[in-house]
């Protein structure tokens, strides 16, 4: 699990943070598949399906952003107090930094 620790982030920037690290990843391996052996093979697509579980809840955040798109919504990680907040605005007020 990664937290960005006191850092506000909106949809864009977690999208990068999401998206930028599963693509990488994914398309490393997917590279390795087609030059792997059998044996070599089926560990890469273990390798593939771990990680695209355990990407899912990335995914699920992004589909909330996305639910809320009316909103302009912002995501903040409390460490020390183990909760991850999100603030929502309506478009109508912008909010201010």
């Amino acid at each position: 699990m990664a937290l960005a620790d006191k850092f506000v982030a909106n949809k864009n920037e977690f999208g990068i943070v999401v998206l930028a690290p599963f693509i990488s990843i994914s398309m490393i391996f997917l590279l390795l598949l087609t030059i792997a052996s059998y044996n070599w093979s089926l560990t890469i697509l273990g390798i593939l399906l771990c990680h695209t579980a355990m990407s899912s809840g990335d995914f699920a955040l992004l589909c909330y952003f996305e639910f809320h798109r009316d909103k302009e919504v912002v995501t903040y990680d409390d460490v020390e107090n183990k909760i991850s907040y999100f603030y929502g605005q309506s478009s109508e007020r912008k909010m201010t930094t």
